[in-house]
């Protein structure tokens, strides 16, 4: 059974109240957790993977079309950091998460769309492709292939 205590100490403060949940669990003391609150910040968790995901590959395509269809050397340098960055937070996000390939997969598409209308916006005389010319899986995308431009 949940206290109301527990449940107070989420609103209240809620670094404490992680301590308190970390030491039930640590002690099995499943009785006593906060089961609805526990449950909804490991949700959260979850989902802030997923945003995490969603806002590097949002950088990275913005800045791959920047690489490859803008002819800037000033700025090129810089981009190419930015793409090498986002690559390597991809990976290690992907390597701690395996299961977020699938959903790489799955908004990959809305990803593609929204960089290519920022960029659209950012660079109106430049002639951008409607479509993802290359491949669309993260292991190709996120290779030192991909990356010799």
């Amino acid at each position: 059974m949940q206290t109301a205590q527990s449940k107070l100490l989420y609103e209240y403060d809620f670094y404490l109240w992680l301590e308190d949940i970390s030491a039930k669990l640590k002690a099995r003391d499943i009785e006593h957790l906060d089961w609805e609150n526990l449950i909804e910040e490991v949700e959260a968790l979850g989902n802030r993977e997923k945003r995490e995901l969603i806002h590097r590959l949002e950088i990275l395509l913005t800045h791959l079309l920047k690489r490859i269809y803008i002819d800037s050397a000033y700025d090129n340098r810089g981009w190419e950091l930015t793409l090498k960055e986002q690559r390597r937070q991809l990976q290690i996000q992907l390597k701690q998460s395996p299961s977020l390939k699938l959903y790489f997969s799955e908004i990959f598409d809305d990803c593609w769309q929204y960089a290519l209308s920022q960029i659209r916006q950012e660079y109106a005389k430049v002639h951008f492709p409607n479509q993802w010319e290359f491949s669309q899986e993260s292991e190709a995308i996120l290779s030192e292939e991909f990356w010799q431009l």
